[in-house]
Parts: structure tokens; C-alpha cells; sequence
């Protein structure tokens, strides 16, 4: 097996978790192998000095492309792999066939490369969206099924082949980068008050609510632990509702445009459960909404003046 000694490996780095999941590792002192469809700097920017980006070995792949993903990890020989490659709601929408090549193709290859590389700790994202909602007491959208699909994908390779593995469910996940997907809003809503702009929210919703550099955080000292089994965890057991986000925009910047919309987004708001991620890392200091809001804003700010 590939030993404590070597780099994480990190699939969809590129993307606005990945940035700053590498940013969280590179300060903690890991040796870190990006890997992504090209190599795009242009999120990991906002949130890492560019002095500190030559820690990162970048490496050109494609997750639904087995053999390529196997060479990589068997040159990189990782200690660990965070994987992170997927395509987002809107996308599933859009193309159901290319998302299910990337998001269950792309996590099968994953772990038939740690197995042939001999990897024995994997961290992927599952989502909020694998959990069941609604009537049919289901997933609600396609991106949801696969994440769902994944989730069995790592148990089969528990009991087959013995790979660890810890499935996180995020929520909605807000920080700067984060531009892409329906939940973007959270973060396009404290970016429009940050730049002084008007932003209506496109819908109302209770959900977990959970800063970026905390989320990172959790991902780093999953790779620095050990676990047996094929885990599922949600991140946190605490909801706010999209009116509770305005009111904490607007008691940090004062008269914020930010419009309430009345379309509900069905969410499930209950039945959250952390245990088996608290199992393998412990506690850790959660960020409120409050500070998470504050620190989302000041960033905003700095990036506009070109601060960084």
C-alpha cells in the first residue's frame, strides 16, 4: 500500500471545493498532485498566495478516462485521493449522459485505480442531494441519484476489495469560487452586498449552511486519518433558512439589496447525521454563519481592490 509519506491526490482541483481543499493541505505542509481537465488556477487564486502555488504538481486528466487515471496514480502514488470530479446540478439538467460518464464512471475509475495502486484511504463527495426528499421520498434530481449510486459504488469496494472510504454530503457550501451550480446563490448573494450591487435570491430554503474554509478543513484531516469501512457522512447538523442569511448580510452591511424570493426549493431540513464523520476526525471548530458571512464579504473586498 502507498505510504503516510506521500502526496494527496486530488481529482476536480480545479473546481471551487478542490481550490480550497489544496489551499487547506498546502498550509498544513502536504505535498499535493492537482489533477483536472486543464490546469486553471483561476479559483485556487483567489484563496492561496501565489507564492505558495509551486507546492502544487499539477497533472492534465480526464476522470472518465480509466487509463489515464490509473498512470497518474500509480506515477503519483498518493497516501490518499480527494475525489472531487463531478458536474453539478444545472449540468445533470443538461446532459444527463455526459454527467453520468463523469459522476459514476469518473468514481468508478477512482477506486479502480487506488486498488491497482494500492491507495487505501479515499474521500469523495456524496452530496445532500443522495439523500430522499419529497413525496417519492427520493432523490430529486438526477445528480442526486448518481451521488446516491456512488455511495454503493464505495460500499461494493469495501466489501470486495477492502478500500476505505468516507462519503461527505455538503450541503451548500458558500466562499469565494464557489460560481457554478444552483446553490451558488448563497455566495452570489454575499458577493452582491460585498460590491455594493442588488442580487434577488432565486429561491427560499431551510439548509445546512457551511463556509468553505471550514469544509476544506474537514477534508484535510480525513486525509490524515485512518477508518475501516465504506463511511457516509453529512458535515454538520445545522440549518439557517435564506431569510436568516439576509438578515446576517444586512447586519454586516447595512441597507444590502439582497431580495427575498418566494420560491420554495424543496430541501431536507432534518435527519442530518455527522457522527461517523465526527467518528473518524473528532470535533472540530464550526464556523457560524455569522463569522462565515464576515470573513466571505471581507474577501470579496480585498479580491475587488486586488488585495491579492
Amino acid at each position: 500500500m502507498s505510504g503516510d509519506g506521500g502526496p494527496v491526490l486530488i481529482t476536480g482541483a480545479t473546481g471551487f471545493l478542490g481550490s480550497w481543499t489544496i489551499a487547506a493541505l498546502v498550509r498544513a505542509g502536504h505535498a499535493v498532485v492537482a489533477t483536472d481537465l486543464v490546469r486553471d488556477t483561476r479559483r485556487l487564486d483567489q484563496v492561496l498566495p501565489a507564492a505558495e502555488l509551486a507546492a502544487v504538481d499539477w497533472r492534465v486528466c480526464d476522470v472518465t478516462d480509466g487509463d489515464a487515471l490509473r498512470a497518474v496514480v500509480a506515477d503519483a502514488a498518493p497516501s490518499a485521493i480527494v475525489h472531487l470530479a463531478a458536474l453539478q446540478i444545472p449540468a445533470c439538467r443538461a446532459n444527463p449522459v455526459a454527467c453520468a460518464q463523469v459522476n459514476v464512471i469518473g468514481h468508478i475509475n477512482v477506486f479502480e485505480a487506488a486498488k491497482d495502486a494500492g491507495v487505501d484511504r479515499i474521500i469523495y463527495t456524496s452530496s445532500a442531494a443522495a439523500k430522499p426528499r419529497g413525496p417519492a421520498n427520493a432523490p430529486a434530481n438526477l445528480y442526486g441519484v448518481f451521488k446516491k449510486t456512488d455511495e454503493e459504488i464505495a460500499r461494493i469496494y469495501w466489501e470486495e476489495h477492502g478500500i476505505p472510504s468516507l462519503g461527505l454530503r455538503p450541503f451548500i457550501v458558500y466562499g469565494v469560487g464557489r460560481d457554478d451550480g444552483e446553490t451558488a446563490a448563497i455566495t452570489k448573494a454575499i458577493r452582491a452586498a460585498a460590491l455594493g450591487e442588488p442580487y434577488a435570491m432565486p429561491f427560499s430554503t431551510r439548509s445546512c449552511l457551511q463556509y468553505a474554509g471550514e469544509v476544506a478543513e474537514i477534508f484535510r484531516r480525513c486525509t490524515e486519518a485512518r477508518w475501516q469501512g465504506a463511511l457516509v457522512s453529512d458535515l454538520t447538523t445545522e440549518t439557517s433558512t435564506t431569510d436568516e442569511l439576509i438578515a446576517t448580510i444586512r447586519g454586516q452591511v447595512p441597507g444590502a439589496a439582497i431580495t427575498p424570493s418566494d420560491r420554495q426549493r424543496v430541501s431536507p431540513s432534518d435527519g442530518f447525521d455527522n457522527g461517523p464523520l465526527k467518528g473518524v476526525i473528532g470535533d472540530w471548530p464550526a464556523t457560524s454563519l455569522a463569522d462565515g458571512v464576515a470573513d466571505t464579504l471581507r474577501r470579496f473586498r480585498e479580491l475587488a481592490a486586488g488585495a491579492r
